[in-house]
């Protein structure tokens, strides 16, 4: 008999909990369960945040191949991404490379991956002192970001929206941004890794592509995380 007063009153219990839940529509329930662990339940009045789903890690998109590039004898590393075939490549230095598409000189899409020896005191530094410097104008914004480590540095992978007054938009209008930095060790010395892909906002066909090419970037091999783009 007592095994069984003990079962309602558990029944009568949960029956209980259950009003006082339904009817308070503020209230949010967050259960946990672990290994040799009961479920905990907890109530909270306001939600937890919710969970920032993994970017997708990216295979080659559709019509686009794999491009890569040695950034030379002072900055011995590989960078590979996909890249259509309606970009033209330029460079001026084994460091420094370019592409552009467009027929407008002053309008143009261009990507623009570059090495340079950094002097800061970690790769974190030299990260820190990049995200400080992109997008400083009042009226440009940051849309996403994602701020990590790989294997020999720290990146900063970003979306963005540059505003008319930064040096970098183009033919100052607003201007999309896709990139990452990176204070990335090499050989024992310290470099920043820079790729940054730009086209004009209105250019939604460009910003789209943007959004597929940068999570296939490979650092030596290493893909380098992105944030979920807006």
């Amino acid at each position: 008999m007592t095994g069984a007063r003990s079962l309602r009153a558990l029944a009568a219990g949960t029956i209980v909990l259950g009003f006082g839940l339904s009817g308070c529509s503020a209230l949010q329930i967050h259960t946990a369960e672990k290994d040799a662990a009961p479920v905990r339940v907890a109530v909270q009045d306001q939600p937890g945040s919710e969970p920032t789903a993994e970017p997708t890690k990216g295979g080659v998109p559709e019509g686009m191949t794999m491009e890569t590039i040695n950034l030379g004898a002072a900055c011995p590393v590989e960078i590979g991404f996909a890249l259509g075939g309606d970009w033209t490549a330029g460079s001026s230095s084994e460091q420094f490379h370019v592409y552009s598409r467009g027929t407008s000189v002053t309008e143009s899409d261009m990507i623009i991956i570059s090495c340079n020896e950094a002097y800061d005191d970690s790769a974190q530094a030299v990260v820190d002192g990049k995200k400080n410097y992109a997008f400083s104008e009042k009226d440009s914004q940051v849309q996403a970001e994602r701020m990590g480590t790989i294997t020999a540095g720290t990146f900063w992978s970003y979306q963005g929206v540059l505003g008319p007054t930064e040096i970098l938009s183009i033919n100052q209008r607003p201007t999309a941004m896709y990139g990452t930095q990176l204070g990335y060790k090499v050989n024992g010395r310290l470099v920043n890794i820079s790729i940054e892909m730009r086209a004009l906002e209105t250019n939604t066909k460009a910003t789209e592509e943007f959004k597929q090419m940068l999570p296939t970037l490979e650092v030596e091999g290493e893909r380098v995380p992105t944030p979920q783009f807006k």
